[in-house]
């Protein structure tokens, strides 16, 4: 029934426990279980010095990224007693966005997420990342609470 099964992770309890979900199905139906980090974009500025400007969000993006590799590594290590051949990947940009777009990319049948657990409230007017994946996703997704 799931062949990919995509579970962006960052860092959060909720998305360490999606993971969880993620392994344990994949390991009961045979999926290939995809891991996904997205580091949002950093807002362009506008300065006097460009030059140093860059190299400052550069630097920032760098270990924006270095970070995102460590979460990745660490949900992959914490699901190795499952046995799984995990994938990992990790992309810059809006989180909704590069997830929506990963999913189609794999061909995934499934994303699993985990909730911030935003009040209804808050969520309305915030938006969420979980909120907008489950309206644009071409597939189905489980949201991890």
């Amino acid at each position: 029934m799931y062949n990919n099964i995509l579970v962006p992770v960052d860092g959060s309890e909720k998305s360490a426990l999606a993971a969880l979900h993620g392994a344990e199905l994949a390991s009961k139906t045979g999926s290939k279980l995809f891991l996904f980090h997205v580091v949002p974009s950093l807002p362009p500025y506008i300065d006097t010095a460009p030059d140093r400007l860059s190299k400052v969000q550069q630097s920032i993006m760098d270990q924006l990224i270095e970070q995102g590799n460590i979460i990745l590594s660490k949900v992959n290590d914490d699901l190795a007693a499952y046995g799984l051949n995990i994938h990992t990947d990790i992309a810059v940009g809006n989180p909704a966005e590069q997830i929506i777009k990963k999913a189609k990319e794999i061909n995934c049948e499934l994303v699993i997420m985990g909730s911030r657990g935003l009040g209804e409230i808050k969520g309305i007017l915030m938006g969420s990342v979980s909120n907008k994946v489950t309206k644009h996703a071409g597939c189905p997704v489980m949201i991890v609470r």
